[in-house]
């Protein structure tokens, strides 16, 4: 996952609970009137999250066939064990990044992006209406962009802007400008589908030096309004890419930890009956949660079977969940119980 996870760092299973300071709303008070006649509400969201220990281990072949084939078990199996958990963390954390948006924006081929209409209760009912010829393009994600700056969710009405992973000021003709920026996650269907959009060709027609010199061409695939955009490749059995509706909800589900989420909803959801959907995901800071201890335990054993076979395993204390935060004593807030900055892109996967 690029960016967007913040990170606590917990040593046992008991559950956690990340913080954040909601912003102050009230209207205070004016000339001479006291304090107590309009006190604010200082409100600390919070979430729960419960970690769980995640292992795997490798049992080798007797140790003179290992010899004979000239296999160095314990550094093999370390190297496979050690690529299994990072597997296993990343497809969590694509797991959780789309599971039950609240907040998204859906390709459009008419108008760049489709206007949610009364009958769309949810993110899944606007997703739902995709047919094959609504591809990805730069309106859709200038959309989601503005959508994360000025706050408004998918149907119109309000949210709150959604913090930038980066933000920096330069000077344009002697003013201080600031730019935000997201991070705008695609998979390898959206990708082509933007790059056939006659905007993004105009647009990256003249990118400049091409090489290191340029990031367009050392792993990113573009920019749009200062947010850079990624490939994040298609998720298979083999591959740990961003989902698409024809990923199997089981195969989904094995990868959350269903403590961590009030509702799940898996990829088939967002589709309907005659098009299947690509998920990317337009992401800020504190997209995702993730909570864990600082490094991955290891475990030889060379006392199996009276010493003819070892044993190397490996573990670590893992929770991940999408930044969803819940006001305490159920007060009424803008933030509860929303993805706190994580907008969804959907695109027919064709």
């Amino acid at each position: 996952m690029i960016g967007g996870v913040r990170t606590y760092i917990v040593n046992d299973t008991q559950p956690y609970r990340p913080r954040l300071k909601a912003q102050l709303t009230g209207s205070g008070v004016r000339g001479n009137s006291d304090f107590d006649t309009n006190f604010d509400n200082l409100e600390i969201l919070s979430q729960t999250i419960y970690p769980e220990v995640l292992g795997n281990a490798i049992k080798s072949e007797v140790k003179h066939y290992s010899e004979i084939k000239q296999i160095d078990f314990v550094k093999e199996a370390s190297d496979s064990l050690t690529q299994w958990i990072t597997d296993r963390r990343d497809r969590a954390l694509v797991c959780a990044l789309s599971n039950d948006f609240s907040n998204a924006v859906v390709c459009d081929k008419t108008n760049g992006f489709k206007k949610a209409e009364k009958t769309h209760q949810s993110v899944s009912d606007l997703s739902k209406t995709i047919t094959a010829d609504d591809k990805m393009n730069v309106k859709a994600l200038r959309r989601a962009i503005f959508q994360a700056r000025a706050g408004i969710k998918y149907d119109g009405s309000q949210a709150f802007p959604i913090k930038p992973i980066r933000s920096e000021t330069i000077t344009q003709a002697g003013i201080p400008v600031q730019n935000y920026s997201y991070i705008i996650l695609l998979d390898s269907y959206a990708i082509n589908q933007l790059k056939e959009d006659k905007e993004w060709q105009e647009i990256h027609k003249h990118a400049g030096d091409r090489g290191d010199k340029n990031a367009l061409f050392t792993g990113l695939v573009g920019m749009i309004d200062n947010c850079p955009i990624i490939d994040m490749g298609v998720w298979t059995s083999l591959n740990v890419g961003l989902l698409n509706s024809e990923v199997s909800d089981s195969e989904f589900k094995a990868h959350l930890n269903m403590q961590n989420h009030n509702k799940v909803t898996p990829p088939s959801s967002y589709a309907g009956t005659t098009t299947p959907v690509s998920i990317g995901a337009l992401i800020g800071a504190s997209a995702l949660v993730m909570a864990g201890n600082d490094s991955v335990n290891f475990y030889i054993s060379e006392s199996e079977d009276a010493g003819r076979k070892t044993i190397c395993g490996v573990d670590r204390i893992l929770a991940i969940s999408k930044g969803k935060f819940v006001s305490p004593h159920g007060v009424s807030s803008v933030y509860n119980d929303t993805d706190f900055a994580v907008i969804g892109l959907f695109s027919a996967k064709v």
